[in-house]
């Protein structure tokens, strides 16, 4: 039996681990595929392990990715690395690309402060599901595990959507400066190879 919180509507989430299919690759590339807006707040960004594909974003009208430790040095590191993956190198483009166009936005606040991560799905009538939880691409799972997540629907979708907006508002762009690391990331892909 469902324990009754006085004051708020039953919504069952679905808790999402690392061993179990759909994982949280699966079900972050799902969402995203039905969706015309993601907005997401991560401790950090790992661009080696982002496997997101053009076809699941293509849809999306605005992302906004909200991360509150940002290392430009680690993250040129990741950039030139990303390059020299022949089945990721396409990624440096893809991010380049929708930074371009304004679709995607990136900012940082490191003064902010969340837990946990999460990212909140939109479409045409707004916000459809949250992930919250541990954000874990990489396949296998880098650690010992357990890596838990768990998918909420649109009640509490909006719910992260308004904290997403009043953290987003105190946060800094820093687009430009993930744009410039991808672009020198691929200016010096061919010179690394040429040199391995």
């Amino acid at each position: 039996m469902e324990p009754v919180i006085p004051g708020l509507e039953p919504a069952p989430a679905v808790l999402l681990d690392e061993r179990g299919r759909p994982d949280f690759r699966d079900v972050f590339g799902a969402l995203a595929r039905r969706s015309t807006s993601i907005m997401t707040a991560v401790t950090r960004v790992r661009l080696t392990t982002v496997d997101l594909d053009n076809e699941e974003l293509e849809g999306l009208e605005s992302m906004r990715v909200l991360v509150s430790e940002m290392n430009a040095i680690q993250l040129d590191a990741e950039a030139r690395a990303l390059v020299q993956q022949p089945r990721r190198s396409g990624n440096v483009h893809l991010w380049k690309t929708l930074l371009e166009s304004g679709v995607l936005e990136v900012r940082s606040a490191p003064l902010g402060g969340w837990a946990p991560d999460f990212t909140v799905f939109s479409g045409a009538s707004g916000p459809t599901a949250v992930l919250t939880g541990f954000h874990a691409f990489e396949r296998p799972y880098p650690h010992r595990g357990p890596a838990l997540a768990a998918l909420h629907g649109p009640v509490g979708a909006r719910l992260a959507e308004r904290r997403h907006r009043e953290l987003w508002n105190c946060a800094h762009d820093i687009g430009p400066v993930l744009w410039n690391l991808l672009s020198r990331a691929q200016r010096t892909a061919p010179v690394l190879a040429a040199g391995s």
